[in-house]
């Protein structure tokens, strides 16, 4: 009877870990657009400004949107990698541990992506020559913060599985939630943080300490 118990409870775990990785996906092809904003509008990839008293001071000339499907097919390559991998990770790892970890590392390649290809573009498609900042600065500012808590929520998040017990628990809810004030501070980051954010809520769980709490559904008691 209790090795029943638990085997539905762990079912219930795997179907709430895919419930949630495809969650973030959806939610992050759903209000992925607004990277497109972020890119042109905030940071201005693709663009240029005019030198001073001539044509186009003080003003922005970007590409027109063709010129962003580039942007659109990068993120969306790690979007759809994160989705698919994690939900089958989800589904067919059996051993929570293994899990966990996989779920984790996506999660972090997401966060990673999506942060580090939007420095690079800030670095080198900017054409700041007679902008009031550089490439570089309009990343800081538009991006640095949500950039901030999107690292601490993945060092919490590879915290969480290299711990146990409290500790784990705590770093498990605290890495979604860090994703989650990314995405607040910078929406435009949305189409690769919240399939990382679902990837983080799937890996908790996924958490198999019986001696503490954990974010797996608690329809069936394990004995």
């Amino acid at each position: 009877m209790g090795g029943s118990r638990r085997r539905a409870t762990e079912r219930t775990g795997v179907l709430f870990a895919v419930t949630a990785v495809l969650a973030g996906g959806l939610a992050g092809f759903l209000f992925g657009a607004a990277t497109i904003g972020m890119v042109r509008e905030q940071l201005h990839l693709s663009c240029s400004m005019g030198p001073p008293g001539g044509e186009g001071a003080d003003t922005w000339t970007c590409a027109d949107g063709i010129g962003y499907l580039g942007v659109a097919v990068v993120l969306g390559l790690m979007w759809f990698v994160a989705v698919v991998a994690g939900g089958l990770v989800a589904l067919l790892v059996r051993a929570d541990r293994i899990a966990r970890v996989c779920l984790v590392i996506l999660a972090a390649a997401s966060v990673a992506w999506i942060l580090a290809w939007t420095r690079y573009g800030s670095a080198t498609l900017v054409g700041d020559e007679y902008a009031p900042m550089s490439g570089l600065g309009y990343w800081n500012q538009a991006v640095g913060p949500a950039a901030i808590a999107a690292i601490v929520g993945t060092i919490a998040a590879a915290g969480s599985v290299a711990t146990t017990g409290w500790t784990s628990r705590i770093l498990e809810v605290a890495a979604p939630v860090a994703l989650i004030v990314a995405i607040v501070l910078q929406p435009g980051l949305m189409v690769n943080l919240a399939p990382a954010t679902g990837l983080l809520v799937a890996s908790a769980a996924r958490g198999s300490d019986p001696t503490t709490p954990s974010l797996r559904p608690r329809g069936v008691a394990i004995s």
